[in-house]
């Protein structure tokens, strides 16, 4: 009987299990570019602002002013699309993080929760021998009912992510498979601002101002009106300070999410320390059970507290993954090691 009652629960699990989409965080990235509308919006914008510069580029009765103009725009456009990229690529492991740990905790929060009810059984048994009162059953009771609302919420916050990151890949019912190991930070903030000139903010900024410079380049002749010569110096200096504000404040976003990239690296350290601290006292006090020494209550509460320390560790390097895609975008490079060269 018992038999037949495993197999039928899990003949009714087995569909839900298949429901499931299981996805790879590379293969989740892959899907949300394919499936992002401003990355094809950018992307049109760019095949169109190419289709316009060669244009301009095989006019032979195209002026100098407008051959700048549709360049300056293939630029800009380029640079909206690669920014749109590494915005997507950010939001995408941004919520398949959040899906990961959502998952872990539900595994977390299920230990949790046989720990306290062994701990109401521990409770009542003394009870019974008069070694523990009503209030200290009650007690127990307690916090064994908050735990099992934490269950349900985390339990929740699966769905939650889960919904999140299918929106952005077009996945249903879509589950993390595996957590990820962050590449190296093995570049410089010093390399990484010379390549500021890559954020559309920045590539913007310095197309205005080399637009301004021909204005004055054209303007300054004898048969200008000198109004038109000294309004188009005026526009040249606006834009050069608009150019100085854009990269100083690319350089201070830069700076920022290096740091914190940096800070990232070292948290994970300390929670890689203190995980394979919880799994020696795991390893020592199941052979303590062994000998006799402890009892399974004991171990019980070992095991909890090496799952929250592994679950810390996944914290901690999830952390690293989402501060690189924060500093892919404010860079305008891809750091992470997903979706290649964006």
């Amino acid at each position: 009987m018992l038999r037949s009652t495993l197999s039928l629960t899990a003949a009714l699990l087995l569909p839900a299990a298949l429901a499931q989409s299981a996805v790879g965080v590379p293969a989740a990235v892959t899907a949300a570019l394919s499936n992002n509308a401003d990355v094809k919006t950018a992307q049109a914008n760019a095949d169109k602002a190419s289709a316009a510069a060669a244009a301009a580029l095989a006019d032979p009765s195209t002026l100098v002013a407008a051959r700048l103009a549709a360049q300056n725009s293939l630029t800009q456009a380029q640079a909206q699309l690669r920014g749109a990229r590494l915005t997507t690529l950010q939001s995408t492991i941004n919520a398949y993080t959040a899906l990961l740990e959502a998952q872990e905790n539900v595994e977390l929060q299920t230990l949790q929760t046989q720990v306290d009810s062994k701990a109401v059984q521990v409770a009542q048994v003394k009870l019974k021998i008069g070694n523990a009162t009503t209030l200290d059953v009650q007690n127990a009771q307690t916090t064994l009912s908050g735990s099992q609302q934490d269950l349900a919420d985390a339990r929740a916050q699966v769905n939650l992510a889960s919904t999140r990151l299918g929106t952005l890949t077009g996945v249903s019912n879509a589950r993390a498979a595996a957590g990820v190991t962050a590449p190296k930070l093995s570049v410089t903030l010093a390399e990484l601002q010379k390549n500021l000139g890559r954020l559309s903010s920045v590539v913007g900024a310095a197309g205005t101002v080399a637009e301004a410079q021909l204005a004055v380049k054209l303007a300054d002749n004898d048969f200008t009106p000198a109004r038109t010569l000294q309004d188009a110096r005026t526009a040249l200096a606006n834009a050069n300070r608009s150019l100085d504000s854009a990269e100083k404040a690319a350089a201070q976003t830069l700076a920022s999410a290096y740091q914190s990239a940096q800070s990232t690296y070292e948290l994970l350290k300390v929670a890689g320390s203190r995980e394979t601290a919880a799994q020696n006292t795991y390893t020592q006090n199941a052979a303590r059970l062994k000998s006799g020494t402890i009892s399974a209550v004991d171990l019980q509460s070992s095991q909890l507290a090496l799952k929250k320390a592994q679950y810390a560790r996944l914290q901690a390097q999830n952390n690293v993954l989402e501060a690189l895609a924060t500093l892919s975008v404010a860079s305008g490079q891809n750091l992470t090691g997903i979706g290649g060269n964006l």
